[in-house]
Parts: structure tokens; sequence; C-alpha cells
């Protein structure tokens, strides 16, 4: 047998296992992007959810300041609306402030992950917020 047969028969098998660390390395990398896609999905829908109850609020006047011709809102009417269009939703967990000229929202919502958990990241916290004014009808 050869000088360079003997030095290579110690190495059989070793592609085999770089294939196989650099396939589990992609997995995790695959499923680490499904955990942020997701995440990303989330955050697009509480933004949306935001929105909607924000302006929900936004459009509870206050009746008596209205007759004295001042744009203003009803803080309490405001923030009820606005966590009316909030209460169908499992698992968010919303804030609202009323004030006379504004009224924000902030929402968030706790994610499991698949790869992160891996890593020691079991969940992930997404979180959103929009704030709405009074506009003259």
């Amino acid at each position: 047998m050869s000088a360079r047969r003997r030095r290579l028969g110690g190495e059989r098998g070793s592609v085999a296992i770089s294939g196989l660390l650099f396939a589990l390395a992609l997995i995790v990398l695959i499923g680490t992007g499904v955990d942020f896609a997701h995440a990303f999905v989330v955050r697009r829908d509480l933004t949306a959810l935001a929105d909607d109850a924000a302006l929900a609020g936004s459009q509870q006047l206050d009746l008596q300041a209205w007759r004295q011709g001042q744009l203003a809102l009803n803080t309490v009417q405001a923030e009820q609306a606005a966590d009316s269009a909030l209460a169908q939703e499992p698992g968010v967990t919303a804030t609202t402030q009323a004030l006379t000229d504004s009224i924000t929202v902030r929402v968030q919502e706790r994610l499991p992950t698949m790869m992160l958990r891996l890593v020691g990241i079991p969940e992930l916290t997404v979180a959103a917020s929009a704030t709405a004014e009074p506009r003259r009808p």
C-alpha cells in the first residue's frame, strides 16, 4: 500500500460528518429565520390592531368642549372605546392612555419560539403602539 493511501485511509467518512454538521447548522439557521419571520408578521398585525383601537378612541369627542368651540377627547370614553376594540384579541396585553388631545394605545404579545428555544430564548415579546388625535368632522 502506498504512503498516500495509508494517510487518506484514516480520513474516511470525514466528508459525511462535515456534511452532517453543515446540514444541522443550516436547519438551525432556517428555524431561527422562521421564528423572526413569525415575529415580524405578528408585529404587523399588532400595529394594525393598535391603529384600529386608537382610531376608535379618537372618535370619542368631549361634547361640552365641542359646544364651546374646542376639539377635545372625552378621555374616559376614548379609553373605553379603545379597550373595547382590543377586548376580542386573546393573548394580547394592551394599555391605553387618553389625553384631551390624543390617545395612545400600546399592545404586546408573547410568542413561543421553535429554534431560538435551543439557545435559551423560549419566547419573544413583540410590541406595537399607535397614537391618534381627534379631527373635526
